[in-house]
């Protein structure tokens, strides 16, 4: 059941689906994509932040909140004033019950707009968390009664005062927080990315990405800097990639040729590890060295040992 809910995450992505993610106490996930206002007049962010902000906005849709935080801190250190990278961590740190770590996040966000009602909104809810209703309430004073999210939040605020201790989602019902899609805020035609796939991230905060179309395998540094580490024949349709950090490579899955290559990260050098397969489509590694390998042409996933590989 993990694995077919990961591929119904990865297929809503690739497909161009904006996502917006909502951690409202009693709301469920949604995809509203929808922009504030602010974040619409912003006229120039940096090609490299901004990449990092939707790829945040990607791997959080599937739940890897490290991996998006990670983006986002790098985000924010090339371009500190990037208010959609503050409210998406302040939302992230939220899901993660971070809550002093959230506020701190659309703090820094409305000292730079103080006309965000939304992050401000979100601002209250993380007070209420932290049971400073007082504080909460005068935040909630600034924000106009006209808000979509106004009456929700008041209501929270009540309910919380109400009561001896404040309402918290169960951790086996936690839900994910809202993130704002930075969608159209720089062309997204000069990332030259070409259908982006797979996504694995290794010890060094590397982060790795498959280009289905292209057939390459790029890579982002912790600086920030891209760099194409293999592309050609072994590597043919990649639709996932998975960091294996006791070999120290990267196990790609190739969709069109049907097999699994092995990428050595220190020597650079790849070979095919697993043949024979219909179309490789996810991956997932367990600390007992089995492969498990979703084949969508078999409509079934494969469980192969790679001890000695």
């Amino acid at each position: 059941m993990v694995l077919l809910y990961s591929l119904s995450m990865k297929l809503k992505v690739n497909n161009c689906i904006s996502l917006k993610l909502g951690l409202l106490l009693i709301l469920s996930f949604n995809a509203l994509g929808i922009f504030s206002a602010e974040v619409k007049r912003q006229k120039k962010v940096n090609a490299q932040a901004f990449h990092l902000c939707e790829l945040a906005v990607q791997v959080a849709s599937e739940k890897n909140y490290e991996t998006a935080i990670i983006y986002l801190k790098r985000a924010l250190e090339i371009e500190p004033k990037f208010a959609t990278a503050l409210f998406n961590l302040g939302s992230i740190y939220r899901a993660k019950h971070k809550y002093n770590d959230a506020y701190f996040a659309y703090q820094q966000l409305l000292q730079i707009n103080p006309a965000d009602h939304e992050a401000r909104l979100e601002k209250v809810l993380t007070l209420i968390s932290l049971k400073d209703f007082l504080n909460a309430e005068k935040e909630l004073e600034k924000t106009p009664k006209t808000e979509k999210r106004y009456n929700f939040v008041s209501e929270q605020l009540q309910k919380a005062q109400k009561t001896k201790e404040p309402d918290e989602p169960k951790k086996d019902q936690q839900i994910p927080p809202i993130l704002k899609a930075s969608k159209g805020l720089y062309s997204a035609n000069s990332l030259n990315f070409n259908t982006p796939t797979g996504i694995a991230s290794d010890n060094n905060e590397n982060i790795y990405i498959a280009n289905f179309s292209t057939n390459v395998i790029e890579k982002v540094s912790k600086a920030g800097e891209r760099q194409i580490i293999i592309q050609g024949d072994l590597i043919s349709g990649p639709s996932d990639i998975i960091y294996d950090a006791q070999k120290k490579s990267l196990l790609i899955a190739n969709y069109k040729s049907g097999n699994i290559t092995s990428l050595d990260l220190e020597s650079k050098k790849a070979k095919i590890l697993i043949n024979n397969l219909q179309k490789p489509y996810a991956l997932f590694l367990k600390s007992d060295r089995k492969l498990y390998i979703s084949e969508q042409g078999r409509q079934a996933v494969s469980i192969i040992d790679i001890s000695n590989y």
